[in-house]
């Protein structure tokens, strides 16, 4: 099956099989530095043999935290990424670090400072503040910051770098029109609205070099009213693709459909979106990047044949998140065939969560405080 053959990246990276562990957890000290919960979480998913392992977001400015999570802001990070990317790599699958800065959905209490973003425009989410619009200088700092980042990467050990341009974080509200009313070159129309992602990912990819992985996550649509379109978004990966890129990941909650998550982050309600696209998003950006770059598939992805159904759709590699969540060993027993042994949810008792299943604690209460999005025995 294809699902288990290697893939080789335009690095020259080789990924032992298509499955990808989904980047997963926000466990981190106060400093951005990793946690031993954190490693034992990787370490015991990535042993079941992923072909790449797809960290936590790490911010790249501390004013951009969008929670408590990992840092790759500056050199004081460098030995705690050196430790994770040995824990993901324990395995021998590739470790990629993904990267993020929150924009106008950063969190104050953990910054300490007021919000910035594209413009003056608030989150949709409730209870959101309004953030002020970055400098032309910020701007650019924040591009510096991404390459500054994509270099600890490399000298950290880790394979590759994931650019998280999707769900609502900077990157992602430069391209929206909804949250960028620049009138510089940074905004205004969708050909300036793509030259902040632009600029960072190819940021990124000078820092890393051509042997290493740069990939670029991507939200496809947006659901709410007036924001971009799935047409919007093919022209931007067909420019990333130019790039060199290894990859775009595709970020929906389920691969099949055409529903990203709204920027509300409502996961079990009633769908957001006015706009229904006439194709699956993984089957047009796989059609517009045309083998330039690898596509990854993401979302419902819970036994061996939904990753062969992401694959007939046009995507090369498969984000497995909240099966491994719930299963630690659930690619292991995909491989062996066993998956009537795949654990259905989590267990019944709160207490049992984190020691029998590597959780994180703080990422048990994220869990549990959105019922419904993973199922409980």
């Amino acid at each position: 099956m294809v699902v288990w053959s290697p893939f080789r990246f335009n690095s020259g990276q080789q990924a032992a099989n298509r499955f990808a562990m989904a980047p997963l957890t926000d466990a981190s000290h106060q400093d951005g530095t990793v946690t031993e919960h954190e490693l034992e979480f990787v370490r015991r998913r990535a042993a079941s043999g992923f072909g790449l392992t797809v960290s936590s977001a790490a911010y790249v400015e501390n004013d951009g935290r969008s929670w408590q999570g990992i840092g790759a802001a500056h050199q004081g990070h460098l030995s705690s990424l050196q430790r994770l990317a040995d824990a993901m790599r324990a395995a021998g699958g590739l470790a990629i670090l993904q990267i993020y800065d929150g924009g106008r959905i950063a969190r104050p209490e953990l910054t300490g400072q007021r919000l910035r973003a594209p413009s003056a425009v608030a989150s949709l989410r409730p209870g959101a503040s309004t953030p002020r619009a970055m400098t032309a200088d910020e701007i650019d700092g924040l591009i510096a910051s991404f390459r500054r980042a994509a270099s600890l990467a490399r000298q950290a050990g880790f394979d590759g770098v994931e650019i998280h341009g999707a769900n609502h974080y900077a990157i992602h509200q430069f391209f929206s029109p909804r949250a960028n009313h620049r009138d510089d070159k940074w905004g205004g129309t969708l050909a300036k609205r793509m030259n902040f992602p632009l600029a960072v990912a190819q940021a990124v990819r000078d820092a890393l070099g051509p042997k290493l992985i740069a990939g670029f996550r991507v939200t496809p649509l947006e659901s709410e009213p007036g924001g971009y379109t799935l047409d919007d978004a093919k022209l931007l990966c067909n420019e990333l693709a130019r790039l060199n890129l290894d990859y775009v990941s595709v970020s929906l909650d389920d691969y099949r459909n055409s529903r990203p998550v709204g920027e509300t982050r409502v996961y079990n309600g009633p769908p957001e979106k006015t706009y229904t696209p006439p194709e699956n998003p993984v089957t047009a950006f796989a059609r517009v990047i045309a083998g330039r770059s690898a596509v990854m598939a993401s979302g419902g992805i819970k036994t061996c044949k939904d990753a062969e159904g992401a694959l007939e759709k046009g995507a090369d590699l498969v984000a497995v998140g909240r099966a491994v969540v719930v299963d630690p060993e659930w690619l292991a027993k995909v491989r062996s065939r066993n998956e009537t042994s795949i654990l259905a949810g989590l267990p019944k008792q709160e207490a049992e969560i984190a020691g029998t299943l590597s959780i994180p604690p703080r990422m048990v209460d994220y869990l549990l405080s959105r019922p419904g999005w993973i199922p409980r025995l």
